[in-house]
């Protein structure tokens, strides 16, 4: 499994799963690891949108379903 990661670089073992078991030369089961995957792709950076805008759609919604019930 691979994840992508700003804090390690690729290739390292982030997280083991399950222990690998070696008996001398001969594996006897092998690790279930993650492993870095190096940074990611640069996700554009969005403008924050104003509160007033989607608290007021919420509220809109709000009245709605109030009148709704009481009708």
């Amino acid at each position: 499994m691979r994840e992508d990661s700003s804090e390690f670089e690729e290739g390292v073992i982030i997280e083991e799963f399950r222990k690998g078991f070696k008996l001398g030369d001969r594996l006897l089961r092998p690790s279930m690891v993650k492993v870095s995957a190096g940074p990611g792709p640069a996700k554009p950076e969005e403008e924050p949108s104003e509160g007033g805008e989607d608290s007021g759609e919420i509220a809109e919604n709000n009245t709605a379903e109030v009148e709704v019930e009481s009708s």
